[in-house]
């Protein structure tokens, strides 16, 4: 089929009017559509019902409406990978983090991308809860979850772990915590929870049958895990944290606790999520494969 034709047929069901498609493309309506007919003939079938106001897809108008964006889509992907040959990158990317990861690791990388090609220039956003890239008009998203969701791409980078952690001179004012019994009188600081107490369940890593239920009370609650870290390291309580938080500089002074157990019914994994495109951008197979490449790194560190 005529790539100009499908171009203008595009047009056409953006504007929703063909006057409207006509002023866009600077043409008459009587030769969008004598347009719009050369496509049918072309198809073989018709694609748009018309009224004096709007425009409604048929069956075949929608499959070739979907197909249509694909193919130019990947139409501009190969033209900016040939415009690309030879020189530095161009291109413009939006990304979304989540903000404890995003604030901790992910923005000093992308600040380190950004220097390495000036010609990409990026849009950075810190999200916890997106789940629709397009709603969301990101191109690459960093996301900690259990489940990704079916409309992406999604590659896995690495496990996420929890443990709860405690500042030294919290420990020294309050006493050990050796055992989970002794957590039920301290502070629980984490991300929010529904009410002001919690049953915090602690499963032993190497015996299943070891299991305990501690109610603890809540304290400090945020989605911000960075203002968490700050309230473990001032001693405002007992921290349920990501694992990758002790690896900061910033907060290594802090002490994990109760190494033996895992804090049962959390976890999930670091996922970088794509829209399903086969020929991304190539500025956006830069951000996706430096990103996977220092989060994979990194991430041995924490084993």
């Amino acid at each position: 089929m005529n790539l100009n034709l499908i171009s203008m047929f595009l047009e056409m069901v953006d504007a929703r009017s063909l006057s409207a498609a006509a002023r866009r493309l600077n043409m008459t309506r009587s030769n969008i559509s004598h347009q719009l007919k050369l496509l049918e003939r072309e198809a073989g079938a018709q694609l748009l019902r018309r009224s004096t106001r709007s425009l409604e897809l048929t069956q075949a108008g929608q499959i070739l409406y979907e197909y249509g964006q694909r193919m130019m889509a990947e139409l501009s992907t190969a033209r900016a990978s040939i415009d690309s040959l030879g020189q530095s990158l161009r291109g413009h990317v939006r990304i979304s983090v989540p903000t404890g990861f995003g604030r901790m690791y992910a923005g000093a990388m992308l600040l380190e991308f950004a220097k390495l090609h000036p010609g990409i220039t990026l849009n950075v956003t810190f999200n916890n809860r997106i789940h629709n890239l397009i709603a969301a008009e990101v191109d690459v998203a960093l996301k900690i979850t259990t489940t990704p969701p079916m409309d992406c791409v999604a590659k896995h980078l690495c496990p996420i772990h929890w443990q709860l952690f405690a500042s030294p001179a919290y420990l020294k004012r309050h006493g050990p915590i050796l055992q989970p019994s002794d957590l039920a009188h301290h502070p629980l600081v984490a991300s929010p929870y529904p009410g002001l107490r919690v049953n915090l369940k602690l499963a032993h890593t190497l015996y299943d049958n070891d299991l305990h239920t501690v109610d603890m009370t809540t304290g400090l609650q945020s989605d911000d895990f960075p203002l968490l870290a700050d309230a473990v390291s001032q001693g405002l309580g007992v921290g349920l944290l990501p694992a990758y938080v002790q690896y900061m500089p910033a907060y290594a002074g802090i002490e994990p606790l109760l190494p033996d157990y895992r804090v049962a019914d959390l976890g999930g994994n670091l996922y970088l999520l794509t829209l399903p495109n086969r020929y991304p951008s190539p500025s956006t197979r830069a951000v996706i494969h430096f990103l996977s490449e220092k989060i994979v790194a990194l991430s041995q560190i924490w084993r």
